[in-house]
């Protein structure tokens, strides 16, 4: 799967608008971006069914695989915020990975680091 890295938007002390379209399409092969505790994931979805997002978590306990954390957004005007990820999620590469459903149409994505 060859992911793209998402920009991060900088979050002045001033405060962000949030107003207006998010500025990454969500791509069939998924997104990665740099790991941060300060780095937060907006998900909107303006398509007319519910889409998962899937944050990766790598890595094994005892043999077994460790579940990946999926984000339902909803339909129309699901608008999530994702809290910043923990140091579980960080891949070997020092990123976060987030994986969509076979249809990403309506999926758009940010990520924002704050101050």
């Amino acid at each position: 799967m060859a992911r793209t890295d998402l920009p991060i938007t900088p979050m002045p002390k001033a405060g962000l608008s949030l107003a207006g379209a998010l500025p990454t399409a969500a791509a069939v092969d998924g997104h990665a971006f740099g790991h941060s505790a300060k780095r937060l994931v907006r998900i909107r979805n303006s398509s007319g069914s519910p889409k998962t997002v899937t944050a990766v978590i790598p890595g094994e306990v005892e043999g077994q695989p460790l579940a990946d954390r999926p984000y339902v957004i909803p339909a129309t005007t699901g608008d999530v915020l994702i809290p910043p990820f923990g140091d579980i999620y960080a891949q070997d590469d020092g990123k976060v990975y987030l994986d969509y459903p076979a249809d990403p149409s309506g999926l758009t994505v940010a990520v924002y680091e704050m101050p």
